[in-house]
């Protein structure tokens, strides 16, 4: 055994008993957690007033219309640690708190507004101290409108930071065992990776500052990732409805809407990261996975070192990806575009490639399969996108594609993509054709105009344009919608060199498809009038918004500017480089300068009532009517006792009332709830005002009832078969990786 191999083994020996040390002390630590013992009587209130069941204050008390503290308290001493409080409260208007120190700067918080939304009466408001300090306190604010009153507060040290802390360990211990393994390759490896950090390091730029810009669709992803959190802390797996959004009252996100690599940050919050240190992580292995791919895909497309670097840097730090990434917060959307190289490698494999035996064919279509799952698995939008123009391409290459080889291969690759995302198409599927939802509506009966959201031709070439700003018809309000100027010059460039006679079809081929793209990004592109005439246009109207195509748009000037480099004099690569990295610098510098940074560390911060337009609501429902009490026609009495995710658990006496006595319950009537009682007697559920959830009760009834969401049998089953299908491919991987081990690395090619 080497000196470098008994290294090896030592240090992870050492990194393995360290680990298990910190484990072991995040679950003593968590065994031992000290109580706090404070009451609503330490608090003191400023214009307020003491009640029997607490501390109030209404619009006569403090009739100012402005935001004041009417409550603060406990003054006491508070060690460094993370804690959570938990607040019961009665509010007609929606109400704040914070968690601060009379004795130390804010610094010393690691915290954000609590949300008193007055469509509860709890709230558990997560903050952490990173130093001691004598007078803790937690000022509430009312804003000047309606009744509050403030009825307990409890705090509790909880276990986030013990459990973080033992999650950072294994992963920094789990780099420095990676260490060796970087001296151990060659010095072009060392260099490859490097210049892969380096691109990763720049493009996550953003990320190293206090807080994050606050994207347009952060806080729904917020919600997402929360209500995973939630379904994992239930024992529910995986997530469907979620239980946080619109305060309880359900939306099919993760039904609609492919949770899969949401899992990830939602693991991260189990660990005690706050929301914004998950996303953020997220983020930026998001950026690796993209330049990782990138690099693989872009390198045995061009067989070239260089050039796969090259490649990498421009399509990772495209400015339209990166305004994805920061602006947008298009989650689905970037999480998809690391997958699009992959899919170019497959594609290129598969219609310009020979494929002479069944091995190679099979592993082209498990390629496929595998960038199409990863699609899938992050964005559907981008699905529909990448379908239609699989379809152009393979009809513009019909030659190619109508030979038996490419039909065997793609054949495959569409099976094994359906096989591995059963999983989630078939409750997809299930919920778009059977229940109706204002977006199965908006595609059946509505004709969507999106025309006018689409690029203005001039924005391509608008490369200091402001990042900031929104889809508006107004240019100077518009965020920068562009490529950027290294793709658009060697676009440009490569039109030239086309009609010059410089030309290759492969280079042909990609210039037409990177035009295509760009028209159809633009708002001239005749949107309108294929949506008014071809109903089944409609459904792609459903983007939303036309500057989507920019990701496939990048993709393909990618693969021309490789092209350009095989084929055409450019300017040198490491210019080109230079270019690419100066624009990103300029981006950031556009992006900091106005941003606007958002520091939520808990969703107790964020609104329940982002949902991204609304369009997986059952169709009739509306924001209108947004509560979470339980009503009873005809009850004498309805007690919500608990919420646990999808399962709700309540109180029901009907009394010696005569007539119907009916319930409605504070959740959306999606298909796959069940109401029953404590004897698994299954009462049948109605759609009451607003599509809640509504049963009836025998006469006398008096007992617990529990509605909960269950996954219909083909659900489960469609789970088992996309696991069962994983797990084949894995084996085949890894017989094939032994056997050509074994006889030599390309024995069975």
């Amino acid at each position: 055994m080497n000196k470098t191999k008994t290294f090896r083994i030592i240090l992870l020996s050492v990194s393995i008993l360290c680990a298990a040390a910190a484990v072991i002390w995040s679950f003593l630590t968590l065994r031992n957690m000290p109580k706090i013992d404070y009451t609503i009587d330490m608090w003191r209130n400023v214009h307020a007033e003491r009640v029997s069941d607490g501390i109030a204050v209404d619009s006569e008390i403090k009739n100012s219309g402005e935001k004041s503290i009417f409550l603060r308290g406990p003054y006491q001493p508070l060690k460094k640690g993370s804690y959570t409080a938990y607040i019961r409260y009665s509010a007609e208007e929606d109400q704040s708190c914070i968690a601060a120190a009379s004795d130390g700067p804010a610094d010393f918080f690691i915290a954000s507004d609590g949300i008193l939304s007055h469509h509860f009466h709890d709230l558990a408001y997560q903050f952490e101290l990173t130093e001691d300090v004598d007078e803790f306190q937690i000022p509430f604010y009312y804003n000047g409108f309606g009744d509050f009153t403030v009825h307990s507060i409890s705090i509790v040290q909880n276990g986030n930071q013990p459990k973080r802390i033992a999650a950072v360990v294994t992963a920094v211990l789990a780099a420095i065992n990676c260490i060796p393994l970087f001296f151990e390759r060659s010095d072009r490896e060392k260099k490859t990776i490097l210049a892969l950090a380096g691109i990763t390091a720049l493009i996550s730029l953003p990320l190293w500052i206090s807080g994050i810009h606050n994207g347009y669709d952060l806080g729904v992803h917020y919600l997402r990732i929360e209500a995973i959190l939630q379904a994992i802390r239930s024992g529910q797996f995986p997530a469907r409805i979620s239980a946080v959004t619109l305060y309880g009252l359900g939306y099919p996100f993760s039904i609609y809407y492919n949770d899969l690599f949401l899992y990830f940050p939602a693991v991260l919050r189990l660990l005690g990261f706050s929301v914004i240190s998950a996303y953020k992580v997220y983020v930026f292995a998001v950026n690796l996975a993209t330049v990782l791919i990138s690099y693989y895909s872009f390198k045995r497309i061009f067989g070239n070192r260089r050039t796969g670097l090259l490649l990498t840097l421009l399509y990772a730090a495209a400015s339209y990806r990166l305004l994805n990434v920061y602006i947008r917060a298009a989650v689905g959307e970037f999480t998809a575009q690391a997958f699009l190289p992959l899919l170019a490698l497959a594609f290129y494999r598969i219609w310009f490639e020979k494929t002479k035996t069944f091995k190679k064919g099979f592993r082209n279509a498990l390629l496929m399969a595998a960038a199409m799952s990863g699609i899938i698995g992050s964005h559907i939008l981008t699905t529909i996108m990448v379908c239609f123009v699989l379809v152009l391409l393979c009809l513009f290459l019909f030659r190619k594609t109508f030979r038996k080889q490419t039909l065997l291969t793609l054949s495959g690759a569409v099976a094994l993509t359906l096989l591995l995302n059963l999983y989630f198409l078939t409750p997809f599927v299930d919920y778009y054709f059977n229940v109706p939802t204002q977006i199965s509506e908006s595609v059946d009966q509505d004709v969507k105009l999106i025309q006018g959201q689409g690029v203005f031709p001039a924005q391509y070439f608008a490369f200091f344009q402001n990042v900031n700003g929104t889809e508006s018809a107004d240019t100077a309000d518009r965020m920068q919608l562009t490529p950027g100027p290294v793709l658009m010059v060697l676009f440009v460039y490569a039109l030239i060199s086309y009609f010059s006679g410089k030309r290759s079809r492969m280079t042909g081929l990609l210039l037409l498809f990177s035009f295509l793209m760009l028209l159809i990004s633009s708002n001239i592109f005749p949107w309108n009038w294929l949506a008014m005439h071809f109903k089944p246009w409609n459904i792609l109207t459903q983007i939303q918004y036309p500057c989507r195509f920019l990701v496939l748009a990048i993709l393909f000037l990618t693969l021309l500017a490789g092209c350009m480099l095989q084929h055409v004099k450019v300017p040198a690569a490491a210019e080109t480089a230079a270019a690419a990295v100066l624009m990103t610098f300029w981006f950031i510098s556009s992006l900091f300068e106005t941003s606007v940074i958002s520091k939520i560390y808990d969703t107790s911060g964020v609104s329940p009532e982002w949902t991204c337009c609304e369009q997986y609501m059952l169709a009739g429902s509306s924001k209108e009517k947004l509560t979470a009490e339980a009503e009873g026609s005809n009850m004498e009495d309805v007690t919500i006792l608990s919420r646990n995710a999808n399962t709700m658990q309540l109180t029901c006496r009907s009394g010696n009332r005569e007539g119907v006595h009916s319930v409605d319950v504070p959740i959306y009537n999606y298909p796959g709830y069940h109401v029953t009682d404590i004897d698994d007697n299954e009462y049948p559920i109605f759609s009451g005002e607003e599509n809640h959830i509504n049963f009836t009760l025998p006469d006398g009834f008096d007992g617990t009832i529990t509605v909960s969401f269950v996954d219909p049998p083909y659900w489960r089953l469609s789970i088992w078969i996309s696991a069962g299908t994983l797990l084949l491919i894995l084996f085949y991987m890894l017989f094939t990786q032994k056997r050509a081990d074994r006889f030599g690395g390309n024995h069975a090619e």
